[in-house]
């Protein structure tokens, strides 16, 4: 057997089915091989950055390896930003990048680069195999690092020379990886410190992503408050009793009220959050300061960085959860919300509303829809405003950072073929990465709802250069495209919502498993919610 064809029986042992990416003559024996190999479906993109992210995407939300295939030089380059954010949001996925010839290295071939330099500081392992026979032992430990905690993205590089060579290997079962366990004294230590507070806070990472049942488990028997984190939100609806919705960035009104004054919080509880700037409002000293902090996490590396922890566990968040709601006793304390979580709306502005937008696209599309926001002025909108309800989910990935990351829409699509995916994004975003993807959509079919905000222009950059400078380059304004018409050229539906009231044209569409694009008129004289933004943008 070929090891091109050793490689697709591989990874369909260890539950492959579908791998991301472009074709390129590096890696043609594989992409050849699956004519014939049906078990794995060669998802092709148009972009190599819109691969990655959809393996980074299917990897951290279905918790299982996500896999893209590409040239191993100018591939592996256009793919850097989803690498990096499956590294940022410790995503399991693996890389294989085709590469020259081993007997062309140093002759000067064309698209010669070494992958292991361009992606060295972003995996947890890299390497190049240059004998066929260590190809499947190599995959098989790339994947083993890639699934072990913390997760995160892993390298492969197969010269073509290899890829066509006979496999004369051993033959390998499927990974396995050590699993974490949890550390039982410090977990004691946990319960004895909660204990002794009355009051407290429990903080929602992205960590408890599919905990919510437990840590509803454990609010009932601590009747503290909660908040969530940008990572974090979507894991509890907003509509829970005990719910304050989002902290940081920016936040709901009512959570960075309370969070930062409220004297009588005495304990934070802080679960699967890094505590990172946008969990913390730029790391602001109010959120412990007076009050004990127990941190648990998965990741050792996580603990005592901005925040000195009081007790931290290094634990399974899910086995933590049990752990304390067993062992804790029962706080009686009055706490549910009564207040309204953002201040009141004001129609001061013209154009659709991007507030009234998310306030209301829970109830126009179905209740299982996943949401996933791109990098720009909707996300403040998006994270203050949007209530999920609890068979719904939310995505985006503010910590990295990266405009065009919801063309991973794509992996979260394959993940759940039967519910509908909901894309919000800018024309800046949309134009860099979304709008060729549209096609890839088209192709496979997908059930994916694309809202572009079409206000003409990189309008969170140009507002955070606004607070900064009291003005801004014209550069980042752009002539208003009709980007409906330019969509429906494509032989893709697409629609136009000028108006709040408008919007509710949605519930009459038909999806029928196909993409849809609804472009947004915003016109930016709606306030975006800044929250502290401008005071840290400032300093």
């Amino acid at each position: 057997m070929k090891v091109y064809e050793k490689v697709l029986q591989y990874l369909s042992l260890n539950g492959v089915r579908e791998i991301w990416g472009v074709p390129s003559a590096t890696f043609s024996p594989i992409v050849d091989a699956l004519i014939d190999f049906k078990d794995i479906e060669y998802i092709r993109t148009f972009h190599e950055g819109a691969a990655s992210f959809s393996a980074d995407k299917y990897g951290k939300i279905g918790e299982k390896i996500g896999v893209c295939v590409l040239s191993g030089s100018v591939g592996l380059a256009n793919a850097i930003n989803g690498i990096a954010e499956a590294r940022q949001c410790k995503s399991p996925v693996l890389v294989i990048g085709g590469q020259i010839n081993t007997w062309q290295k140093g002759l000067g071939a064309i698209q010669e680069l070494p992958g292991d330099k361009l992606v060295g500081g972003l995996v947890k392992y890299t390497v190049e195999i240059n004998n066929e026979k260590n190809v499947i032992k190599e995959l098989k430990k790339a994947m083993e690092i890639a699934l072990e905690h913390p997760r995160g993205p892993v390298h492969v590089e197969i010269p073509l020379d290899i890829q066509k060579s006979e496999y004369t290997g051993e033959e390998y079962g499927v990974v396995n990886f050590r699993s974490i366990m949890p550390n039982y004294t410090a977990l004691d230590e946990a319960v004895k410190l909660i204990n002794k507070c009355s009051n407290g806070l429990i903080i929602v990472g992205g960590g408890c992503r599919g905990l919510r049942d437990k840590i509803l488990y454990l609010e009932e028997k601590l009747n503290w408050r909660m908040v969530t984190t940008t990572g974090g939100k979507s894991v509890i609806e907003e509509t829970y009793r005990l719910n304050m919705g989002n902290f940081g960035f920016p936040g709901t009104d009512l959570a960075n009220k309370i969070v930062l004054n409220d004297d009588n919080i005495e304990c934070v509880l802080a679960l699967g959050t890094q505590l990172g700037e946008n969990a913390t409002q730029n790391f602001d000293k109010r959120l412990t300061a007076g009050r004990k902090l127990i941190h648990i996490d998965i990741d050792n590396e996580t603990f005592n960085k901005a925040y000195k922890a009081d007790v931290a566990v290094i634990s399974d968040l899910g086995e933590a959860l049990d752990y304390l709601a067993k062992h804790i006793m029962h706080k009686y304390v009055d706490t549910d919300i009564s207040e309204p979580l953002n201040e009141s709306y004001e129609d001061s502005h013209t154009g659709v509303s991007l507030r009234r937008f998310y306030e209301n696209i829970t109830n126009i599309l179905p209740k299982d829809t996943f949401y996933l926001n791109d990098i720009g002025s909707s996300q403040n909108f998006a994270y203050k405003f949007l209530k999920v309800p609890k068979e719904g989910d939310f995505e985006c990935n503010i910590s990295h950072g990266s405009m065009g990351s919801s063309s991973g829409a794509m992996g979260i699509s394959r993940l759940f073929p039967n519910r509908t995916v909901a894309v919000v994004v800018g024309d800046g975003s949309f134009f860099m990465s979304n709008l060729n993807e549209l096609r890839t959509h088209k192709r496979y079919n997908m059930n994916i709802i694309t809202f572009v905000v079409n206000n003409s222009g990189l309008e969170f950059v140009r507002k955070g250069h606004d607070v900064i400078h009291s003005r801004h380059p014209e550069i980042m304004e752009d002539e208003k495209i009709d980007i409906t018409k330019m969509v429906s050229s494509m032989g893709i539906k697409a629609i136009k919502i000028n108006s709040d009231l408008e919007l509710f044209k949605l519930k009459d569409l038909d999806l029928n498993n196909e993409p849809l694009v609804v472009e947004l008129m915003v016109n930016c004289s709606e306030p975006m919610p800044l929250g502290r933004l401008a005071l840290l943008i400032k300093n």
